[in-house]
């Protein structure tokens, strides 16, 4: 899809350089994921909540050495 955009050019220049993307439109897409997935981790632990595992360091090591 074809879309026009006034984009700070700076700022697309630092977001190529940092993704390593090789185009403009790369770092773009790239970004957008990076977006979305973000806030599908958040409603994702916000859906999850918090627990309490109740395992000790020593369990957890027991734990990894059965797997």
């Amino acid at each position: 899809m074809r879309t026009t955009l006034d984009i700070d050019r700076s700022l697309l220049d630092e977001a190529v350089r940092v993704l390593g993307a090789s185009s403009k439109r790369e770092a773009i897409e790239t970004a957008l994921a990076e977006v979305v997935n973000a806030s599908r981790r958040r409603d994702l632990v916000a859906a999850l909540g918090s627990f309490d595992l109740a395992l000790t360091a020593e369990d957890l090591a027991r734990e990894r050495e059965d797997e």
